[in-house]
């Protein structure tokens, strides 16, 4: 958990450093946004947290299809939060962009805050699941997967922005989260797979 949330503030300083050249607005208008994917990712990460001991706790009582039905009941949380953090994003992008700009907030940081926002909304589904897969895999102990698959997310978000973005427009900030975050998913889950306990496993474990 710790390099987890390492790794994601790690990514947010480097890609702030990359916004920066762009100007006082544009990094106004994306700090802004960072603010409200902070509020939503720690949703995601709550529950993803909430799985990891839940996880443990039935593979350590050899109950593993308690394990899967958690594993599907935190997915169905993260949909419904997903959804409604989308929701709420496409009506009130503006409304939400003018608590953190204020009167002083330009039209370039209105923008940039809301074209960020609301794509992020469309992705945060990914973000959801990608935390779910984690935190069961935390929960069976299978960590190097786990390791790689954030580093991989780190990397990702990092490469897009730091090459495309100061080449192709500030966007690229923006493009590079949800890829970090779908390749993080696609690891994870297939290492899930790979290790998903059965209840032959747990009573050799």
């Amino acid at each position: 958990s710790v390099l987890q949330q390492s790794t994601v503030s790690i990514g947010m300083m480097i890609v702030q450093a990359v916004v920066n050249p762009f100007g006082t607005q544009a990094l106004a208008g994306y700090s802004a946004t960072m603010r409200v994917e902070n509020v939503f990712s720690l949703i995601f990460v709550s529950i993803g947290n909430a799985v990891s001991p839940y996880v443990s706790q039935n593979f350590g009582a050899k109950k593993m299809e308690r394990i899967k039905k958690g594993y599907h009941a935190a997915l169905v949380l993260d949909l419904c939060f997903a959804v409604l953090a989308f929701i709420v994003i496409e009506t009130l992008h503006t409304q939400i962009s003018s608590l953190f700009l204020g009167k002083d907030g330009t039209a370039l940081a209105y923008q940039v805050s809301g074209d960020y926002m609301r794509w992020l909304g469309y992705f945060f589904i990914f973000m959801g699941i990608k935390m779910a897969t984690d935190g069961v895999l935390r929960g069976l102990g299978v960590m190097r997967p786990f390791l790689v698959a954030n580093m991989v997310n780190l990397a990702i978000r990092l490469t897009v922005a730091l090459i495309f973005a100061p080449r192709f427009g500030i966007e690229f900030v923006w493009l590079a989260v949800p890829a970090g975050w779908f390749a993080n998913f696609v690891i994870s889950y297939v290492a899930l797979r790979k290790s998903w306990p059965t209840d032959k496993a747990a009573s050799v474990c």
